[in-house]
């Protein structure tokens, strides 16, 4: 599983340069004014905390993207959760004889927004990450010996969020975000004796407020930074 996210990331950074290296090839063939569109490239690693099910949780993740005159930007990210987050009413929702419940989610999206003065070294922008997940349930069958999935879910996930960026150096900068998580409508139910409908995932233990931190590696289109 964990590998599986490794391959996401890595197809994300591997997409942004390699159409970043075709775009700025090809730009200066069909603009030659200086009043040409101005496009560059960036790509890092990003660090997210927010809160599932009232645990503290802890997202790792990239992101990539294109800078459009310098203040808008547009691009793709991942995150994985990578803490346990316990799970104990397994008896609940269908699954008496099983222990160790945890949930994990993980998210793949698109993100765009805008950067206020991106000259100075310090300074603010807005930005909004739209993406698609899967948030599932594991436990230990007491039968079989391991961990198994026993429910999972797609999820849909809007983050707008507010930014303060340092540009460390022309080609590193630090953003560092903060957002508020909304989840789209989860279906996941297990269906009691009773026929009652009781939800596996709520999602009020999801939407929650997200801080991030991600560092930014790339051609920015500034003339220096903090530790120039």
């Amino acid at each position: 599983m964990r590998f599986n996210k490794l391959i996401i990331c890595f197809f994300i950074c591997h997409s942004v340069l390699s159409l970043t290296a075709q775009i700025r090839s090809d730009r200066y063939h069909n603009f030659p004014s200086e009043n040409r569109l101005q496009l560059n490239g960036y790509i890092g690693p990003l660090v997210a905390i927010s809160n599932v099910e009232g645990n503290v949780s802890i997202d790792l993740g990239a992101t990539g993207g294109f800078l459009i005159n310098k203040n808008f930007f547009v691009g793709l990210y991942g995150q994985n959760m990578i803490t346990k987050v316990p799970r104990y009413d397994l008896a609940t929702i269908g699954f008496p004889t099983y222990t160790d419940g945890e949930v994990r989610m993980v998210h793949v999206g698109g993100v765009i927004g805008y950067i206020h003065n991106p000259e100075k070294e310090i300074h603010w922008g807005v930005s909004s990450s739209e993406g698609v997940g899967i948030l599932s349930l594991y436990a230990k069958n007491p039968v079989a010996t391991g961990t198994e999935k026993i429910y999972d879910d797609r999820i849909y996930i809007i983050i707008p969020k507010l930014f303060v960026e340092a540009n460390m150096t022309k080609w590193f900068k630090v953003n560092v975000s903060a957002g508020y998580r909304f989840i789209g409508k989860v279906n996941s139910v297990y269906i009691n004796q009773n026929q009652e409908e009781i939800p596996t995932f709520y999602k009020s233990d999801y939407t929650k407020p997200e801080f991030s931190v991600s560092l930014l590696f790339g051609a920015f289109g500034i003339r220096s930074g903090l530790i120039d």
